[in-house]
């Protein structure tokens, strides 16, 4: 390492460099150079690794300077950190793998918006906040995509002590560049310089990407194969990226690498085929994805508390133009993203949505917040398989940017919606999924990206009404570090049982499927659950549901939820409060304890709130003891 030490009258004794981390520090001397300058080698032999967070440790080494001078003393100066870890893109046969330290990495998150799209400017603790929700939902990827701008520093540093991977587009999207103009491409060199000189320290940055579906609104629009691939991206920026950021792969644009750029079936692509394309939910599996860039976007509903700050307040209703006006659409389409939901809302509940929203709004509304996430549940699961061709996902968008059914699974005022809390349990580094395999039964898939194996027990349970269970059987399960596992449900159960109900001798003999892992230590349990015959739209009777919370530290609340019988998407509405999950499945005479949380300690009150299932006919309120303690 090299520096230079300006601005001291006084003689320097000694300069000494230090790396931290974790307790330990390394420190070696720098010697005198000319021109004012000290320089030295640290050799680590081991060193911390940086990691994703899903992976292992987001290991950042604080780097400071210490001088000695004759006549005043110590002095030091923090330098910021630095990190050790390798990236590389491996693309060869159709693949899109990003490897860290060597080891496949399943990339899963979101395309980022601005927090403030008015300022594009917050301070660092809305930064830190906003990334801490993407860490909960088990994300490790993060696009900032070219339809955006250069984040501010904050957001990197944030990314790197987060283990927070970060996909950089350059700000090039979806258009025809004058890449002949001499200027235009002085003024892209000076960006392209400034940029990589700012990001190339930063442990998270992954992937640079020359553009944003440029390639692929080249071959949509009807352009010739031999324009596909403008010299701008595929030259300029790429040998300007090896120039100076030799260290991170370069890839020329967010969709290419098939036999036409938004083909899935090679490179990365821009995928909707369950989404906008309304391919049914198989399609994840038979389009053979190999790196989704994007995807997976729907007209997220927000929850009550954001639809009551929109424009009309509680009393908007879908069909209005002032919600029409923040519903997300493609320009020229006859349809917008409103259209799509309804669309996997009809196959997945077997409802007709105009009639449901013409007659009951409120319950259109709550099947409505459900589904995206039900979607989004799936296809992570499938491309999650051990036997899957996918290796990562980006949801189009994390946060909107105006209150409205947009695109984003974060509202813009920072509260997540139904769609989050569905990907943070299917994005866990410990996960459990279920796929219907026909008449081959149902496979369970099972994930462990630590480091570490995995032991624990896997439980099967069958209920019939959704109450009275009819099966029940565990095994005790290692998965391998790093790994993931398939096992048929059947292999659990003593005798034939039509799990998949593919041969259909009869009605089905069960309703409900819940399959637990639930580890040995260090991971909390992973749950999945499957329907024979398709999630249900009914509201029933009385599933015995109760809610009991007594008074924590800070303002918290301590829940307690029990139902007699299965309580479908479960959600706590408590104004002033957050619960640290919602829209869960809870399986019968199962206890569930969550924490509520005061949104402002500050103006904190006493709990007031419901909770409802959708399947049942009407909220309940929670019932606030006090607690009581041992004389």
């Amino acid at each position: 390492m090299s520096l230079a030490i300006a601005g001291l009258a006084d003689p320097v004794d000694r300069v000494e460099l230090v790396l931290t981390c974790n307790g330990t520090e390394l420190s070696v001397r720098l010697d005198a150079q000319t021109g004012g300058r000290y320089a030295g080698r640290l050799q680590i032999p081991n060193p911390e690794l940086w990691w994703p967070h899903t992976h292992g440790e987001a290991a950042l080494y604080a780097a400071t300077v210490r001088v000695r001078t004759v006549d005043r003393g110590d002095m030091q100066a923090e330098l910021g950190v630095v990190a050790f870890r390798s990236v590389s893109l491996t693309t060869t046969d159709g693949n899109f793998s990003v490897m860290v330290n060597g080891v496949r990495v399943f990339c899963r998150g979101a395309c980022w918006t601005p927090l403030d799209p008015v300022s594009l400017h917050v301070d660092q603790d809305a930064y830190r906040a906003a990334l801490t929700l993407v860490r909960e939902a088990g994300m490790n990827m993060l696009r900032v995509g070219g339809t955006m701008v250069y984040e501010h520093e904050h957001f990197y540093r944030q990314c790197d002590a987060q283990g927070i991977l970060v996909w950089q587009d350059f700000m090039f999207a979806n258009m025809d560049y004058p890449e002949t103009d001499q200027d235009f491409l002085a003024s892209v060199t000076i960006e392209a310089e400034q940029i990589l000189e700012r990001l190339r320290r930063h442990p998270c940055l992954a992937i640079l990407c020359g553009n944003s579906e440029v390639e692929q609104q080249a071959a949509m629009w009807g352009a010739s194969r031999d324009r596909w691939s403008p010299t701008l991206f595929h030259g300029l920026l790429a040998g300007k990226s090896r120039e100076l950021c030799a260290e991170v792969p370069y890839w020329p644009s967010s969709a290419h690498g098939g036999p036409f750029p938004h083909a899935p079936v090679a490179g990365s692509a821009s995928y909707y085929g369950v989404g906008a394309y309304l391919r049914p939910l198989e399609d994840a599996r038979r389009a053979e994805v190999r790196f989704a860039s994007e995807c997976l976007a729907f007209a997220n509903v927000p929850e009550p508390a954001t639809i009551r700050r929109m424009p009309g307040g509680a009393s908007m209703r879908v069909h209005h133009p002032l919600w029409k006006a923040r519903t997300p659409r493609d320009l020229g389409a006859g349809w917008d993203f409103d259209d799509v939901r309804d669309h996997y809302l009809a196959q997945l509940f077997n409802v007709d949505p105009l009639q449901l929203r013409y007659a009951n709004h409120d319950r259109y509304l709550a099947l409505s917040r459900v589904v995206s996430g039900e979607v989004m549940s799936h296809v992570y699961g499938e491309w999650r398989r051990q036997r899957s061709t996918c290796n990562g996902g980006l949801v189009w968008f994390l946060r909107d940017l105006w209150p409205g059914a947009g695109w984003g699974v974060i509202g813009a005022d920072g509260l997540p919606k139904a769609a989050y809390y569905y990907l943070r349990r299917v994005l866990q580094p410990v996960g459990l999924h279920v796929s219907d395999e026909g008449g081959s039964g149902l496979m369970l898939h099972l994930f462990n990206e630590r480091p570490l194996p995995l032991t624990g027990t896997l439980e099967l349970e069958l209920y019939h009404s959704g109450e009275v269970c009819v099966a029940r059987e565990q095994r005790p399960i290692c998965v391998p570090a790093r790994a993931a596992l398939e096992l048929p449900a059947g292999d659990l159960l003593d005798g034939f049982h039509d799990l998949a109900y593919a041969y259909r001798f009869g009605p089905p003999a069960y309703d409900l499927l819940v399959a637990t892992l639930r580890p040995d230590a260090g991971s909390t349990p992973a749950t999945a659950h499957y329907f024979p015959s398709g999630l249900s739209a009914q509201q029933g009777g009385d599933i015995g549901l109760k809610a009991h919370a007594i008074a924590g530290a800070g303002g918290s609340y301590q829940l307690e939820l029990t139902a007699r019988a299965f309580a479908q998407s479960v959600v706590v509405e408590a104004d002033g409060f957050r619960c640290d999950d919602q829209y869960f499945h809870l399986p019968p005479a199962t206890q569930r304890s969550l924490t509520l949380w005061p949104i402002d300690i500050a103006r904190s009150r006493p709990l007031r709130g419901t909770v409802l299932a959708l399947n049942q006919s009407a909220a309940i309120a929670i019932d606030v003891r006090q607690c009581v303690s041992n004389p």
